[in-house]
């Protein structure tokens, strides 16, 4: 199976923005996707996190709580492609359990909103592009049923529509073809998109993410915990940057250069 969460997961921070807490929005404050709710969980406070905690949510942190309490328990990994990101997005739109129980209806298995082997099993003998379809046919069916539609349907249809086109490119091999996310991080702070350069110094590099309204600042030696930690986090942040911009792109091979002299001085 192929395993395109980082892009997915940067395909989700696009769709969903910085921060916004809409009167309309039963999930209250919400900052990439990551409710107060959701927040408050991840954090174990015990409670749900303020407005003030989730404005101060970073990226970095966002994408370890998408991976930890939305890829695992739909078991992103063992997915095909396409319908991996097609299933991810519609779990942080509506929840994980809803976008289970609608792909399981859809597989006429047993609708516990659980991702098993009975389900895994199921996927694997129909057609990966036509469940793509199928599933976000049924999304919008049950998003139109929502009484906020008339607040966020417009979006929603947009969305959906969205991720299926990304989703069969995916199923079809054709994941480089994915445009950027059209809304991108427009609320995003500079803080939230800053690259440590402890080994380059001191260098700046600035990446315009999406449209040319979704511009993060970047600068050196912040989000020091992504440092080392490897893995989806940094992979996200690669792609964030370096598909902003032709400045953010020759930044990178100036980092790569330079790292390579690093190395080549240690030796």
């Amino acid at each position: 199976m192929s395993d395109t969460l980082a892009q997915t997961i940067t395909l989700v921070f696009g769709s969903e923005g910085g921060y916004v807490n809409h009167p309309r929005d039963p999930g209250g404050a919400t900052k990439y996707g990551i409710t107060a709710a959701t927040l408050g969980a991840a954090r174990r406070l015990g409670r749900k996190a303020t407005p003030e905690e989730v404005k101060r949510l970073t990226l970095a942190e966002a994408a370890r709580i998408l991976d930890r309490q939305y890829a695992q328990p739909l078991r992103y990994r063992e997915l095909p492609a396409g319908l991996d990101y097609a299933l991810f997005d519609y779990a942080v739109n509506s929840g994980p359990a809803q976008a289970v129980k609608t792909l399981q209806r859809l597989l006429a298995v047993e609708v516990d909103g659980i991702l098993g082997v009975k389900t895994l099993e199921a996927i694997r003998r129909h057609e990966v592009t036509d469940l793509i379809d199928e599933l976000q046919d049924a999304r919008l069916r049950f998003l139109r049923g929502l009484k906020t539609w008339p607040a966020f349907g417009k979006g929603w249809n947009a969305r959906t529509t969205r991720v299926r086109e990304a989703a069969l490119l995916m199923a079809n091999g054709d994941a480089t073809a994915i445009p950027p996310p059209p809304v991108g991080l427009e609320t995003a702070t500079p803080a939230d998109a800053r690259i440590s350069s402890t080994i380059v110094g001191k260098g700046t590099i600035a990446a315009t993410i999406g449209t040319a309204s979704a511009t993060i600042g970047a600068a050196k030696d912040a989000l020091q915990p992504i440092t080392g930690n490897g893995g989806v986090v940094d992979i996200v942040f690669a792609l964030l940057v370096a598909g902003g911009s032709a400045a953010a792109i020759a930044g990178l091979a100036i980092i790569a250069y330079r790292q390579a002299k690093y190395r080549e001085a240690a030796t």
